[in-house]
């Protein structure tokens, strides 16, 4: 992923990626909140995707369902990228989460945990998988 030119951001993405769900979200929360569009939309679906994250680890499915769906939604009105991060990415493992929310428990394994990745697909140097 390029080099995020904000370092509190970078530093909430770092969080992000060590999946640091909860320290992330104040990260992100303190960010979204000093935050105008165009950044305030996406930096908010960041917050949901954290909050949902923490939800799930505490077994909090209906929680995980709602924040997944709001942060999706929120996603699919933002532009393509914020920051080096691969919004539209992002957005499809959004669908991914909540489709596997959705469905009745048991029925599959959880998706992975959200990873961040540049506009592009280019992850690590390599392309991105489809999803």
């Amino acid at each position: 992923m390029a080099a995020c030119p904000d370092p509190a951001l970078a530093s909430a993405l770092a969080l992000f990626g060590q999946e640091d769900w909860y320290a992330c979200h104040d990260a992100l929360e303190a960010l979204w909140q000093g935050s105008l569009e165009p950044r305030r939309t996406p930096l908010h679906a960041l917050v949901q995707i954290a909050v949902a994250m923490v939800h799930w680890q505490q077994g909090n499915r209906r929680g995980a369902t709602l924040l997944w769906g709001e942060a999706v939604a929120r996603l699919s009105r933002c532009r393509d990228e914020l920051d080096g991060v691969d919004l539209a990415h992002l957005h499809d493992q959004g669908r991914h989460w909540l489709r596997f929310l959705q469905a009745p428990p048991g029925g599959g394994t959880a998706p992975p945990p959200p990873r961040l990745s540049a506009p592009g697909g280019m992850v690590g140097g390599a392309p991105r998988k489809a999803d």
